[in-house]
């Protein structure tokens, strides 16, 4: 039975919620089985999207399993730079879909560095992928390891060598884990975007990239719906399994642990393995830097071009609807937060449900839920709040569930009330976790595309949009200031997440809380 505190926190969370995504999805549900199905379904070119878009989230889950296993195993040992690399590897997670695409596209695309041009080939919708998500496969790995000391030397006992050790014990003993992980790369991928649309053409375009291209370029809103509710079935079935695997490893996580000492020679050659596959990984990014210092006149005509946004307009609207949206996120994801840690599980799962519904999708809904209110700039800033308050929640939350239970439980025995204790004793200490959380959702704001192509009134381009518009266009310098905003919004992204990964080394410094 949830507790009266609890469920007044989530009574506007549930409102919220019931406004924003259920009506909206409602809608969805209600045009998509009408006659929707019935046209996606006897279409045969919809079912090779789906196809598609199922095999690449497969494949991209299998690719960083494959190679976070050996990369986990390297970061167990103490070498050049180790910290720095861990680090790095949830940095493209926070960028902005479109930033990571002009990178590829500055490096291998028509246009690109190395003459070697992979748009519209599958090949680079992977490596984009891999970049995206390695991450979420490698952290948490590398946190579980040094749980395996004590089965892995049992191993080494027995005659076992490191990696056959490793292969034969540490992997099954990871496999919840593994498969926690591949789960979340599968959404993201199964579901993503930006990136195809930008890297993959026609030929590759995911089902998201066809339920944008069904609504924008041929109004047909009955196969739009059609197209979201076959990517809902597949999502919500994946995200099932993954809470599932997540309860069965999530209470063995323990510290990242000290690094394992190795022989100097020993320690080069796995610090020179590790950096080489990071420097070609995560190279795109590296370039686009290179390619923004190639003309230094597209930093000045960029702010002020009137044939595109000017770049100084699409700043204003970027910043300007983060801290609106941050209005929301703040007491949206902190409510939430307190009731899921304070009520039932199925408040963790509906928690979860906006960042399994793709951005067009949630856009789609808004333009069917409400009609006369298309051109608001409310609808934009809920749409932002619904995709971004569940990441500062997910941060949030692990930190109320390890909070030091006497303490709190020392305020309750001394007479203070749920929302006293909250306000005096359970806030001060999980304010440093907040912070974080807010840090990741308002990246995740600042480079918000699918929901933004999909409601925007030109006058609200923001900096992902004005990138969009200058790709459309042929020439030098449409695609230089292009990279020049990609740069500056990489920049502030960078700068988030810094202060998010100052967030976590406290609360490490404090026990974990």
């Amino acid at each position: 039975m949830i507790t009266r505190p609890s469920s007044i926190a989530a009574l506007p969370v549930l409102v919220f919620l019931a406004l924003a995504l259920v009506y909206p999805l409602g809608r969805i549900v209600a045009l998509g089985f009408g006659e929707g199905l019935q046209v996606a379904f006897a279409n045969p070119h919809y079912w090779s999207r789906l196809g598609w878009s199922l095999a690449y989230g497969l494949g991209s889950s299998l690719l960083c399993i494959g190679l976070a296993l050996p990369l986990a195993y390297a970061f167990r040992y103490r070498f050049f730079g180790r910290d720095l690399l861990l680090g790095f590897s949830t940095v493209p997670f926070v960028l902005p879909t479109i930033v990571v695409a002009m990178g590829f596209l500055s490096l291998v695309g028509p246009n690109g560095l190395l003459g070697l041009n992979l748009y519209g080939s599958p090949w680079v919708l992977f490596w984009a992928s891999l970049l995206y998500n390695l991450g979420l496969v490698l952290r948490p790995l590398v946190a579980l390891l040094p749980n395996l000391q004590a089965p892995l030397a049992a191993a080494r006992t027995l005659g076992a060598s490191p990696l056959r050790a490793y292969r034969r014990v540490g992997v099954p003993l990871l496999l919840p884990a593994l498969l926690s992980g591949g789960s979340l790369v599968f959404l993201y991928s199964f579901t993503s975007f930006g990136v195809p649309l930008l890297l993959g053409g026609p030929m590759w375009a995911t089902l998201e990239v066809e339920t944008y291209n069904a609504l924008a370029l041929r109004l047909a809103f009955p196969e739009a719906t059609a197209l979201v509710l076959m990517q809902l079935g597949v999502t919500l079935v994946v995200l099932l399994g993954y809470l599932r695997l997540q309860a069965q490893w999530a209470l063995g996580l323990g510290g990242y642990g000290a690094p394992l000492p190795l022989a100097p020679k020993t320690a080069w050659m796995v610090a020179a393995g590790v950096w080489g596959f990071y420097l070609v990984l995560y190279s795109p990014l590296w370039n686009l830097l290179l390619r923004a210092l190639e003309r230094p006149t597209a930093w000045v005509s960029v702010w002020s071009n009137l044939e595109f946004t000017p770049g100084s307009l699409a700043l204003f609207n970027t910043l300007g609807f983060a801290g609106l949206a941050l209005l929301l996120v703040l007491p949206l994801g902190t409510l939430y937060a307190y009731a899921a840690w304070r009520g039932q599980r199925w408040l963790d799962l509906l928690g979860l449900l906006p960042l399994t519904i793709s951005p067009v999708a949630i856009g789609l809904g808004y333009l069917l839920a409400y009609p006369g209110l298309r051109g608001s700039l409310a609808v934009l800033i809920a749409a932002y709040a619904l995709l971004s308050y569940p990441l500062l929640a997910r941060v949030l939350l692990p930190a109320l569930q390890t909070m030091p239970k006497e303490v709190v439980e020392a305020a309750r025995v001394l007479g203070a009330g749920p929302w006293r204790r909250w306000v005096r004793v359970e806030w001060p200490l999980v304010r440093t976790a907040a912070l974080a959380g807010v840090a990741l959702a308002l990246a995740a704001i600042l480079g918000e595309f699918g929901a933004t192509l999909t409601l925007q009134r030109p006058e609200w381009a923001t900096l992902s949009v004005a990138i969009y518009e200058r790709l459309g266009r042929p020439g030098a310098l449409p695609f230089q200031e292009a990279v020049v905003l990609a740069v500056v919004l990489m920049g502030l992204c960078m700068a988030l997440l810094t202060l998010l990964e100052r967030g976590f080394e406290q609360r490490r410094a404090r026990g974990g809380v």
